[in-house]
C-alpha cells in the first residue's frame, strides 16, 4: 500500500478534530519489512484466503530451519505439550493446529522486531510479554463465553499493540508528556497520546496490519481495542478488548498506561461474562504466564 493511499484510509475524523498518522510515521510503516513466508501462509490458512493442507505447511516449516526449531521447542514446553514429544515439525502442524501454530511463530518474530518502549515505559521484553498474555487470555475468555470466539482472534490479541513499535521509533515525545496531559486535562493515556501526536497507537497498528495483509477483523480489533463506545462490535473486538483488561488486571504490560483507559462495558454482556467469570479468565491466564516465559527462555 502507497503512503498516499495509506494517509487516505488512516484519516478520519474524531468529532471536529481530524486525526491522520503523521507523514514521517507512515514511512517507517512503509519501510518495515514484510512478514517472514511462513507466516503469511499460516495467515492465509487461518483465513481461508488460501487452500492450504497441513502437509505443505508442515513442508514449509521443514525448509525452514530456525522456524522449526523453534516450534519444536515452543510445542514440547509446558504451555504446549501433549502426551508425547514432538521430534517433526509435520506433527507439531497436526497436534497444535493452524492458529497455536501461527500464535508461535508470530510471536517469535514480533519479539525479536520488539524494541524497548520508555514512550510507555515498558521494557522489550515487558511489551512483548503483554502481547503474548493477551492471546493467552483470548485462550480463557472463549472457555467462558456464551458465543463463539473466531480463532483468529489470538492472533489479533497477539498484534494488537504493535503500533507502539513504530510509535516509540518515530514520535517525539517522551512519556512524562504523556502523563502531563493526561494529569492537567483528565484523558485517558491513549486520549492523550491522540492529542499530542494526532493518531494513538492503535490506528498506527492497523496501518502495519494493513502492511502486513492482515484479515480485516484482525486490523478492525488493532484498531478499535481503545474505542468507547464500540461501534460494530464483534466477539472478537471484544475479547480482544477484554484480553488487554485481563493481562493489566494480572499486572502484565501496565507500564505509564497503567489502568489508565476506558473500555465498553457492553463488551463483558455480549461475550456473556459476568465478574466470577472474568476472575477465573484472570486466574487461568496468571497461572500460564511462568508457562509462557519458560516456553520462550524468559526470566521468571
Amino acid at each position: 500500500m502507497s503512503l498516499v493511499l495509506a494517509r487516505q484510509e488512516l484519516s478520519h475524523k474524531d468529532g471536529d478534530e481530524e486525526m491522520a498518522i503523521p507523514e514521517h510515521a507512515l514511512e517507517g510503516i512503509e519501510n518495515l519489512d514484510p512478514l517472514p513466508v511462513t507466516v503469511q501462509k499460516l495467515i492465509s490458512s487461518l483465513s481461508g484466503s488460501e487452500d492450504v493442507s497441513f502437509k505443505e505447511l508442515g513442508r514449509l516449516i521443514e525448509y525452514d530451519p530456525a522456524v522449526a526449531a523453534n516450534i519444536l521447542r515452543v510445542a514440547n514446553s509446558a504451555l504446549y505439550a501433549g502426551r508425547r514429544r514432538i521430534e517433526d515439525p509435520r506433527d507439531a502442524v497436526v497436534r497444535l493446529g493452524t492458529a497455536t501454530l501461527l500464535d508461535i511463530v508470530l510471536g517469535s518474530y514480533l519479539k525479536e522486531l520488539t524494541v524497548s518502549a520508555p514512550l510507555y515505559n515498558l521494557s522489550e521484553e515487558e511489551l512483548w510479554l503483554h502481547s503474548a498474555v493477551c492471546s493467552i487470555a483470548v485462550k480463557q475468555l472463549a472457555k467462558e463465553a456464551n458465543v463463539k470466539i473466531p480463532q483468529t482472534t489470538v492472533i489479533a490479541a497477539l498484534v494488537h499493540d504493535v503500533g507502539k513499535i513504530i510509535m516509540v521509533r518515530y514520535m517525539e515525545a517522551d512519556v512524562d508528556d504523556i502523563l502531563d496531559l493526561c494529569r492537567q486535562e483528565h484523558l485517558t493515556f491513549v486520549e492523550a497520546e491522540r492529542k499530542l501526536f494526532g493518531c494513538d497507537h492503535a490506528e498506527v497498528g492497523a496501518a502495519i496490519g494493513r502492511k502486513w495483509a492482515f484479515p480485516q477483523p484482525i486490523v478492525d480489533a488493532i484498531e478499535k481495542h481503545h474505542q468507547v463506545p464500540l461501534q460494530d462490535p464483534t466477539p472478537s473486538l471484544d475479547a480482544v478488548i477484554l484480553a488487554n483488561l485481563v493481562s493489566k488486571t494480572i499486572g502484565i504490560g501496565l507500564g505509564a498506561e497503567g489502568l489508565n483507559l476506558r473500555a465498553d462495558d457492553g463488551s463483558y454482556q455480549r461475550l456473556g461474562l459476568d465478574f466470577r467469570a472474568f476472575c477465573r479468565v484472570c486466574a487461568n491466564t496468571s497461572v500460564q504466564v511462568a508457562e509462557l516465559k519458560q516456553a520462550y527462555g524468559i526470566a521468571a
